[in-house]
């Protein structure tokens, strides 16, 4: 597992490129000194953004299906993966940072409805 990547990651890449190529450029990348390091960050606007692997974090939209070797350490791994990213979110939150969550598969399917979501964000704009 160390050669797994933890940061620019393919979706984390493809959305990255994605917003800049669509006028959203003023975010950085992998915030170490905030709570989980958000993927994305726009520090002006304290939007923080996650993109979920759906394998590691344990996506409840498309729900892989998990290994059968070791499937109790997976299921344990998952979890705590999740318990983690839930407490980074509840943390940014109350140090009064708006958060959002992208799962990979979201991505694949429509980036476009990612991007939208972020811009509607960063512009304030509420459904």
């Amino acid at each position: 597992m160390s050669r797994i990547r933890s940061q620019n990651t393919k979706p984390e890449l493809l959305l990255g490129q994605y917003l800049r190529d669509h006028g959203l450029r003023d975010f950085q990348k992998n915030v170490k000194n905030l709570p989980g390091t958000p993927d994305i960050c726009f520090l002006d606007k304290k939007l923080a953004v996650f993109v979920h692997g759906c394998f590691w974090h344990g996506c409840p939209h498309c729900r892989l299906k998990q290994p059968e070797t070791h499937a109790d350490f997976w299921r344990k791994k998952i979890a705590r993966t999740r318990e983690r990213d839930r407490q980074a979110v509840s943390e940014l939150r109350r140090l009064g940072w708006r958060t959002l969550e992208i799962w990979e598969c979201e991505l694949k399917k429509d980036i476009l409805a990612a991007a939208l979501e972020i811009n509607n964000l960063y512009y304030g704009i509420t459904a």
